[in-house]
């Protein structure tokens, strides 16, 4: 029997003989696999606490089909009487399960040492920056081994045809949001096939399950991440002027946003008006099989099991807003952000940056729709594009602090609260023309009111919660979207402000390269140099997201020559 040690334990022996198997049952699962997304072997393992991070056990290969592994789960149950030991089940796991033949490492044919961007870098402590920044890419790059490819049912890892760049550290497959920074950094560094490949491996993606799950296992299934696909497209077609390529998947995007209109988006009373916006909502209410206990500890507070499986759908939707976890999904019994993960909510909250993410997409797909001459579609998401400007506009834009905010469906009202993703709209361009240098005025003015011109990187909030996307963490793609809004306001304070917070956060991210070797998940905004921390599971390194973020900061700011592939659309 498990040798109980402290209260965590009771609880985990209690509900895996009596209460979890009745919990965790599923209404909604994560997938399909009676192994990696649910059942008794997956509860027996990651409730057993075998490894340091749940991640690792759902991340590991069969050795034998999934039925004889079934099989062998059921002798091995039968032959303990139903409770065996904790070296038991880790025996059981090592005799059954592999960390090997996932994926190979391949070095793209494309990259090379020293583009063109590389050396029209004048200073050169950041051209040498550059350079190791561009050699992280091969380090990063993966492949699918063809084992995935035979026996797909023996592995979590979703199959996709071509390479593709990893974050980096526990994260060994690709990301959905992660890979749009990612592809900033590819195009920069010339290597238009890799980031061809990612597109069509996400275009495979929303054609198989018609949308882009959070990452590539099958455990991620029940949830996306910031809709991005169009975006990329954007940026690939900008840099290549490949236009069959988009001709040939331009309704597989339409599919994506699609999928959003359908299944994300919610009614929204202001003031007595209906409006439309979206929020995060993940389709599945058990436990992230990644954070399977994780998840069972935060949920354990709640009686019943209608509470225990909102929390787990809350909990998914935060894993899906890629913000996971943050005060901005939590609420006290006042509606104000809370530390308390037990208090998640996140269905509750319509977000500003999710919807400007959608206002740009569906931009851009008119603009794609008219390189195309296929105008009754251009129409249409004008149309849609028009109706989410005037709605972030009317619901989610705060006059007097002049700024938008997330709004809080329950309580109706904005949560006036710092947040990086309350300047999203301005760099999405959901405003009239006319408004630009105004908004962008005032958004300068909220800067320095919180005394974000202080810090060594634009915190993701102000609250220090503990979580990692909470106070003192500072994450690249969030510096860019500021500092890119705020260039293009038009506003000369608000660019001098974004110019002098680009230095910053590049001096920032070299200084702890320096230190380091590494690049970081996220850093401190408050010591330059340092690398962030809280969370779910110690900090990582690599890192795909920060490297291709911080070279979009370069191109525009330190590149001296006239840059060709300036964004047309932004």
């Amino acid at each position: 029997m498990f040798h109980i040690q402290n209260y965590k334990q009771y609880f985990l022996l209690l509900c895996f003989f009596y209460i979890c198997p009745f919990v965790v049952q599923a209404t909604r699962r994560s997938c399909s696999s009676p192994i990696y997304c649910e059942g008794e072997l997956l509860h027996l393992v990651q409730t057993a606490k075998i490894f340091n991070d749940s991640k690792t056990f759902v991340d590991m290969a069969m050795k034998y089909p999934m039925n004889k592994t079934l099989q062998n789960f059921d002798v091995f149950m039968r032959k303990s009487d139903h409770k065996p030991t904790t070296k038991q089940i880790e025996e059981f796991v090592y005799q059954n399960f592999q960390m090997v033949g996932e994926m190979e490492d391949f070095f793209p044919r494309d990259w090379k040492p020293e583009p063109k961007f590389v050396k029209e870098v004048n200073d050169p402590q950041i051209r040498n920056f550059l350079k190791k920044l561009i050699a992280i890419w091969p380090q990063l790059s993966r492949k699918i081994s063809q084992h995935v490819f035979d026996q797909p049912d023996t592995f979590s890892l979703i199959p996709v045809k071509n390479a593709f760049i990893i974050p980096g550290g526990r994260f060994k497959e690709f990301y959905y949001w992660d890979s749009y920074w990612i592809l900033k950094g590819l195009l920069l560094s010339d290597m238009k096939e890799t980031a061809k490949g990612i597109i069509d491996n996400f275009i495979y993606m929303v054609s198989t399950y018609g949308f882009v799950p959070n990452g590539g296992r099958i455990y991620y299934l029940n949830r996306s991440q910031p809709p991005v696909l169009t975006l990329m497209m954007k940026d690939y077609v900008q840099y290549t002027n490949d236009f069959v390529f988009l001709a040939k998947r331009i309704d597989v995007l339409e599919k994506e946003l699609q999928f959003w209109l359908k299944k994300r988006v919610t009614k929204v009373v202001k003031d007595g008006e209906s409006y439309h916006l979206a929020h995060f909502d993940s389709e599945s209410d058990t436990p992230r099989p990644e954070s399977y206990l994780e998840d069972l500890e935060t949920c354990s507070v709640y009686n019943t099991t209608e509470q225990q499986h909102e929390c787990y759908t809350d909990l998914k939707s935060g894993a899906e807003s890629g913000w996971d976890f943050t005060s901005r999904w939590i609420f006290d019994y006042e509606g104000e952000p809370d530390t308390d993960l037990t208090k998640i909510s996140t269905r509750r909250n319509i977000p500003v940056d999710l919807n400007a993410f959608l206002y740009k997409s569906f931009r851009q797909m008119q603009y794609f729709y008219l390189i195309l001459r296929r105008h009754d579609e251009a129409k249409y998401w004008q149309d849609k594009a028009e109706e989410w400007k005037i709605n972030i506009e009317k619901v989610l834009y705060n006059t007097e602090d002049g700024i938008w905010y997330d709004y809080d469906l329950k309580l109706n009202k904005p949560r006036r609260h710092f947040a990086a993703s309350n300047f999203a709209p301005l760099w999405a361009n959901a405003i009239d023309e006319d408004l630009k240098k105004e908004r962008g005025q005032n958004a300068a003015r909220y800067l320095k009111k919180y005394g974000i011109l202080e810090f060594h990187g634009i915190p993701s909030t102000l609250f220090t919660s503990g979580l990692q996307w909470d106070f003192p963490n500072a994450w690249s793609p969030y510096q860019n979207i500021v500092i890119f809004g705020l260039e293009r306001s038009g506003d000369q304070e608000a660019q001098s402000i974004a110019k002098a917070l680009a230095h910053k956060w590049v001096q920032s991210n070299m200084r702890a390269f320096d230190e380091n070797k590494v690049m970081f998940e996220k850093y401190n905004s408050l010591i330059s140099g340092q690398f962030g921390g809280g969370g779910e599971y110690h900090i990582q390194s690599g890192f795909g997201w920060t490297n291709g973020s911080i070279m979009e900061l370069i191109d525009y700011y330190f590149r001296v020559k006239s840059r060709k592939h300036r964004p047309i659309y932004d």
